[in-house]
């Protein structure tokens, strides 16, 4: 691995003084020379596998047989459960995507078991990173390269490069509670990673206020982070009248569900403006683009790693339309590797992986697991998000932020912050339509709130599910 490689993650996942400390110098650095030979080689294997079928076929099936050796030859855990399955003396050179059906499907709980075991390189080589946890699941610790950094980038680059992003393009950031340990700054510039951080909690309109006076001084034209913060930021701009001084170019989401009442948002206080947006796992397992002219349609990186989609018995599904659970093996990090793991997410079926279509598994509607956007009804049947917030300007009026609450079937809290001069009869009044717009299957109760950070670095879930999903 490059020094660079490295370098450049340990410096971005660096505490703040330490960024602050180095931060003049890191600047210095040329573009190119802070992404290094690893970013630039994987630039052009992504635009590669895009534009050339067989060069997407040829590079999935190498990466795939890679996968399987490494963990075969240096994990005693999957060398124990590939020669369980696959047969001792099975030919990894051979390996083709079908024979990973020979294998079940690991869960979290498989590989926490495993410990060590699971690992193919010294633990001390590898980051450990955890996922954050929420409605009824704990949190699960893993393992992840060193050097993926530049990897990684390489495919979220590559994502934004839709909407006009360049490794030379500032962003605005609006993702993390505060920016030092006692909460007490909203706001900075950071110039090595040329972006402007700002708080999303709470994020009041005289906070945005003040943060669009330093998107005017910056000229920052890219708005990267969190759907809910985007949306809350895009609320208040609309409230203030306000509007920055150059146009954003693109809107850059991250980590949460991307919702249509949000895109209507989005688009009221900054405009038609293009969003770049991708599905990704904290175990970097599985990475897919959503279509910039399909919202909800989403087709997954070949090289990158192998997507399948399975029902409850684990089978493959072959009908388009039918929903079922993703299953990923993971190319690109492989210190501990994830093959055939169940990430919990649910999708519909769009298009089988080909030949024809470079391996990419094709999908619509990802529900992530973490972040349910239905709610249950009292028949115990779902109800998905989308069909939550009508169009119409006046289901807001007088509620600035808002969030379904549910802890049994047919039950819903409205937890609610109020907007200027909005009241509880405001809130009432949402709840009334929302009880018509779902036939009564819902009954829907109001609670006001100061605040509504509902997760790790300020996320604001939609939907605080609280019910044993699998139960519906």
């Amino acid at each position: 691995m490059g020094m660079m490689d490295v370098a450049r993650g340990a410096y971005a996942r660096a505490p703040r003084f330490v960024r602050q400390s180095l931060a003049p110098l890191v600047s210095l650095v040329p573009t190119g020379m802070k992404f290094g030979g690893t970013y630039r080689m994987w630039r052009e294997r992504i635009a590669s596998s895009a534009n050339d079928p067989a060069y997407a076929n040829a590079g999935h099936l190498k990466a795939l047989r890679d996968l399987l050796r490494k963990a075969h030859d240096n994990s005693p855990f999957y060398r124990d459960f590939l020669d369980r399955h696959l047969g001792v003396g099975f030919d990894y050179d051979s390996a083709l995507p079908k024979d990973l059906l020979r294998l079940p499907i690991l869960k979290k709980t498989d590989l926490e078991a495993a410990g060590d075991a699971v690992l193919t390189v010294p633990r001390s080589s590898v980051d450990r990173a955890d996922t954050s946890g929420s409605n009824a699941e704990r949190p699960f610790g893993f393992y992840l390269d060193r050097d993926r950094s530049p990897r990684e980038m390489a495919y979220v680059h590559d994502s934004w490069s839709r909407a006009g992003f360049t490794e030379r393009d500032s962003k605005i950031v609006l993702r993390g509670v505060g920016l030092d340990r006692r909460g007490r700054i909203s706001s900075e510039w950071e110039p090595a990673l040329r972006e402007l951080r700002l708080s999303v909690f709470p994020m009041h309109r005289a906070d945005v206020a003040r943060y669009a006076d330093l998107i005017d001084r910056y000229g920052v034209r890219y708005l990267y982070g969190y759907p809910s913060a985007i949306e809350l930021m895009g609320r208040h701009m609309v409230a203030l009248k306000r509007q920055f001084k150059r146009p954003l170019k693109g809107i850059l989401p991250i980590s949460e569900p991307l919702l249509q009442h949000q895109r209507d948002t989005i688009e009221a206080a900054f405009g038609p403006t293009p969003i770049a947006n991708f599905y990704g796992l904290s175990e970097k397992v599985l990475f897919a683009n959503e279509s910039m002219t399909e919202p909800g349609l989403y087709s997954f990186e070949p090289l990158y790693g192998l997507a399948e989609l399975v029902d409850e018995d684990d089978q493959p599904i072959t009908e388009p339309g039918r929903e079922g659970r993703l299953i990923g093996t993971g190319f690109l990090s492989t210190g501990m590797p994830f093959i055939r793991y169940d990430t919990h997410d649910r999708a519909a079926l769009v298009e089988l992986p080909t030949q024809a279509n470079g391996q990419r598994l094709r999908v619509s509607n990802i529900v992530p697991r973490r972040k349910p956007n239905y709610l249950v009804a009292s028949d115990g049947g779902r109800i998905v998000s989308t069909d939550l917030t009508p169009e119409k300007p006046r289901f807001f009026t007088g509620v600035e932020e808002f969030q379904f609450v549910q802890e049994e079937p047919g039950k819903v809290t409205i937890r609610y912050i109020a907007a200027e001069g909005g009241t509880e009869q405001d809130a009432l009044r949402l709840a009334a339509d929302l009880h018509e717009r779902v036939r009564q299957r819902v009954t829907f109760s109001v609670e006001h709130a100061e605040t509504l950070a509902g997760g790790r670095g300020g996320k604001r879930a939609f939907i605080d599910q609280r019910l044993d999903l699998s139960k519906y």
